[in-house]
């Protein structure tokens, strides 16, 4: 295809080498400054590629959300198998008071201040699987997110090849115009000299002329369009800077460099099917309800959680010794093991909060299987529809590549038997304007024939 389109393209430009000069004198647009210098930002289709991934919001917004739902399944993680551990401490400061036995004073004085600390490990050792459900529907929503983020540039792939050739159509047919501009310009030089000679009327010259004048109001049109969609381009990809001052390099031939590949309709349409990020997203959801019901019911189930706990605490301890009170300050050492097993009775009622929710949920599922099977045949026939005319431009693509061939070869020939005074203007004014048709339809089938492939080819993952 590459081959046989730089081949078709080169006999149809063949003919325009002779007017180059006077293309690149009036269209600044497409050379360099006058004083020889190039002060453009030459990019390529690879630069606006790079640019294009680093500054996109949606993709950035999208690869935010991988992050977070990475941040929410190690939470749930954390939940579902680490303890939690507490520690504390205190102190109390009070005044010495003397310690008596028997309303007998023993001259010591004790004070009752204290200083203790205590950990304590505490983990809810079942909650009716619900934190190992909470734990795979985050992990669902964490693999949805970067099915998302990639799907995401994909797209920015795709909308930028799809901005960056489409400058390029606009500026060929800009080209196209400019060209039968510059023939009509020397069909008017050509009659007014047969018209001084006394070989052609005024009125012939004067309808030359006409059409001559008629295309300035075109040109300057597609010469705007041209850049304005070059602007459009370069602002979508991130630059700021002005149409003047970036130079595309790239040539719309290149978009007929890829092809689908070589596999039957049905297998192509499986993998499309099986690539769609609506209806992977969507069955993603259905998982992630589907656990979230089962979280909605772990009150069916009882929860059981068990903690453990040690501490110090020292205190002023006062014993006789030989017959002497004496005063030591100890530390007393404490610890505890505990289970408790709960059960929430008022849940198992049909009409509680905790049971309608579950059965929402429950209805929502219902809802969104309908929904799933109806995106599902919505988007099959948009892929059939789809892999059918990416196959059609091909064919189109050559059909119209043959036909600007054809049209090509009759203009020349018709020009030539207008210099020979064998056909009229009338007639050569009619295969100038089938020339311009077949070639502007050319240049569309080929951003139609990219255009369809890069979509089947995005949707395939490639």
């Amino acid at each position: 295809m590459k081959f046989y389109s730089r081949l078709i393209f080169g006999l149809i430009l063949s003919f325009n080498l002779s007017f180059n000069l006077s293309l690149h004198s009036q269209d600044t647009n497409f050379t360099e400054y006058i004083n020889g210098t190039n002060d453009k930002i030459s990019i390529t289709l690879e630069d606006a590629l790079i640019i294009a991934f680093d500054y996109d919001k949606t993709l950035k917004q999208a690869e935010y959300d991988v992050r977070i739902a990475q941040v929410q399944k190690d939470a749930s993680f954390s939940d579902l198998f680490l303890p939690s551990l507490t520690i504390s401490g205190g102190l109390n400061l009070s005044e010495p008071r003397e310690y008596s036995i028997n309303n007998t004073s023993t001259g010591i004085y004790s004070s009752p201040d204290t200083w203790n600390a205590s950990a304590s490990l505490s983990k809810t050792l079942f909650t009716g699987f619900r934190n190992w459900n909470t734990d795979r529907a985050r992990d669902i929503n964490l693999q949805m997110k970067k099915d998302i983020y990639y799907d995401e540039r994909l797209n920015v792939d795709l909308n930028t090849k799809l901005n960056f050739y489409n400058t390029f159509v606009a500026q060929e047919n800009y080209k196209v115009y400019l060209q039968q501009q510059l023939n009509y310009s020397n069909r008017m030089r050509e009659t007014y000299l047969k018209y001084r000679n006394g070989q052609v009327s005024e009125y012939e010259y004067l309808n030359s002329k006409v059409q001559y004048e008629s295309t300035k109001p075109q040109v300057i049109t597609l010469s705007n369009q041209y850049q304005s969609l070059k602007l459009t381009f370069i602002r979508q990809i991130g630059l700021t800077n002005v149409g003047d001052e970036v130079d595309l390099v790239g040539s719309i031939l290149d978009a007929t460099n890829i092809s689908l590949p070589d596999i039957p309709f049905n297998d192509l349409l499986t993998i499309i099917m099986n690539n769609n990020i609506e209806l992977k997203s969507m069955g993603s959801n259905l998982k992630m309800l589907e656990y979230n019901r089962k979280v909605a019911r772990s009150y069916l189930w009882p929860t059981l959680s068990a903690n453990a706990n040690v501490g110090i605490t020292t205190i002023d301890k006062i014993k006789m010794e030989n017959g002497t009170f004496k005063k030591n300050r100890e530390g007393e050492f404490n610890w505890g093991v505990g289970f408790s097993l709960n059960y929430a009775l008022d849940s198992l009622l049909p009409f509680s909060s905790t049971a309608k929710g579950a059965e929402e949920i429950e209805l929502s599922i219902r809802q969104m299987e309908i929904n799933y099977e109806q995106l599902r045949d919505i988007i099959e026939i948009n892929s059939r529809d789809l892999i059918s005319t990416a196959k059609s431009q091909a064919l189109n693509l050559e059909s119209q590549a043959e036909n600007a061939r054809t049209a090509a070869y009759a203009l020349q020939m018709a020009q030539r038997q207008y210099r020979g005074g064998t056909i009229s203007t009338l007639e050569v004014n009619d295969a100038e304007i089938t020339y311009l048709n077949a070639q502007l339809a050319y240049l569309q089938a080929i951003y139609e024939y990219f255009s369809s492939t890069l979509q089947i080819l995005k949707l395939l993952g490639a």
